[in-house]
């Protein structure tokens, strides 16, 4: 029986397929950098889509928000595909061994997103389209949110991997070496923030936030109980990266824009105050980063971050809820919430160190400027003189 230009192409694809079983190669910076390019035109999409939710504008699935949403969602699919082309045409790798250390989530990912996608317009046109909370448990959107953090987390998993794997890194400055991961660990929090809103306290306006802190009678738990909560995700987040990584002063600021973006979407931008709040808790955990140096072997440091970072950032959210709105939080509220997100914080850190381990850290430290103000400290006191 003749071979059909059919059978040839389908022998192709099963060839594509077949791992050749190279060692996989890393994707390059530039390549984690367009990755992360794409990944904000895709999840700015998103953004867009929630803003025209929370201000209530004709809805359907054909709507020009949806459009942007779902060309970036093809756009970054095609650049990962391009990635594994290349890799095919330059060095023959073929299956697993075309995809970059990282990218392998992406591969589950695009189909997933691609089918939840398909099952998103048939709920939207057979059920209608979802209101209030009900969106963030939709079955589709919950699928949806899954394939687009596979796909947009590509650049942080693949310096993780280099990190794991003790890789060479590429001889670039720091601060461009890790950009694509910051930008990636945003959008990765963006989703968190959209998917876990009623725990996120900026994602809601002012005047619900001043009404539920009012007190005594009408006191209500959803804004002390959201500032726990992020207090935990933010420290878990410093954590995990500190950990991990050496990082540029500048890191997290990048890695919360998205997020600070998504949390007024949320509201549909009703109060920029908190996404300002948002986005400078994040340089204020970059200085705090810088100044400490925290370490997953010394509690201290880890405590130092927890409260330094709480107390400020949310009494800064209250002062500007009281200020935005003209109704002030219970006294007890505004002076005790802060207290108890830096105590719950602290709590989290010894979860996370409950003991002094030896183990040498796989990042190099530098010397820490907090190191060197308390050791200057206790030079002074050991030098003062005895009455």
């Amino acid at each position: 029986m003749a071979i059909t230009p059919l059978d040839r192409l389908l022998e192709y694809k099963m060839h594509l397929l077949t791992d050749s079983r190279q060692p996989r190669a890393y994707a390059t910076w530039w390549q984690d950098l367009t990755t992360a390019a794409f990944s904000a035109w895709f999840f700015g999409g998103l953004i867009l889509d929630v803003t025209a939710h929370a201000r209530g504008w004709a809805e359907s699935f054909f709507t020009w928000w949806h459009l942007a949403f779902y060309t970036g969602f093809f756009a970054t699919a095609a650049w990962i595909a391009w990635i594994f082309i290349r890799a095919h045409r330059a060095e023959g790798r073929t299956g697993m061994a075309a995809v970059p250390h990282g990218y392998g989530p992406a591969v589950i990912g695009i189909p997933l997103f691609l089918a939840s996608g398909i099952a998103d317009m048939i709920w939207h046109e057979v059920l209608g389209v979802e209101t209030n909370l009900a969106i963030l448990f939709s079955p589709s959107h919950l699928t949806l949110a899954a394939g687009g953090v596979l796909i947009v987390a590509a650049p942080l998993l693949s310096a993780w991997r280099r990190a794991t794997l003790a890789a060479e890194p590429e001889p670039i400055p720091l601060e461009a070496r890790m950009a694509a991961p910051a930008l990636s660990l945003g959008y990765i929090t963006t989703a968190l923030v959209l998917f876990l809103a009623y725990l996120v306290p900026h994602t809601n306006s002012p005047f619900a936030v001043a009404a539920a802190l009012k007190g005594p009678h009408v006191f209500e738990g959803f804004p002390v109980a959201g500032i726990v909560f992020t207090t935990v995700l933010v420290l878990a987040l410093a954590v995990m990266m500190t950990g991990r990584f050496r990082l540029p002063l500048g890191f997290f600021t990048v890695a919360f824009a998205y997020p600070a973006i998504m949390a007024g979407a949320y509201s549909g931008f009703e109060y920029g105050g908190y996404v300002w709040i948002f986005l400078l808790s994040g340089a204020w955990l970059d200085f705090l980063v810088w100044l400490i140096r925290p370490e997953l072997r010394r509690r201290r440091d880890l405590l130092v971050l927890a409260g330094a970072w709480a107390v400020p950032v949310w009494a800064a959210f209250l002062i500007s809820t009281g200020a935005a709105t003209g109704i002030w939080p219970a006294t007890e509220i505004g002076l005790g919430a802060p207290l108890v997100a830096a105590v719950v914080g602290c709590l989290f850190m010894l979860v996370v160190q409950p003991e002094r381990r030896d183990a040498v850290r796989t990042v190099p430290v530098e010397p820490s400027p907090f190191d060197d103000v308390i050791a200057r400290a206790k030079a002074m006191t050991a030098n003062k003189p005895a009455e």
